[in-house]
């Protein structure tokens, strides 16, 4: 099952928080920013549906 846009929101606030503290080797934070970049895909999507939908409830 996918995340809900909250907890990937949650997530990727985590990834940045850890990124931005700068203790993670390089390798780790190539791999923290790689999942971050897919958190965000997966936000944007999740809002990008909520949209449609609210469109179609509006009549828009």
């Amino acid at each position: 099952m996918e995340k809900t846009f909250e907890e990937a929101l949650s997530e990727l606030e985590a990834k940045v928080e850890a990124l931005s503290a700068g203790h993670l080797s390089l390798a780790d934070a190539l791999r923290t920013y790689e999942e971050g970049v897919a958190l965000v895909r997966l936000c944007s999507k999740r809002l990008d549906e909520a949209e449609l939908q609210v469109g179609r409830l509006s009549g828009d």
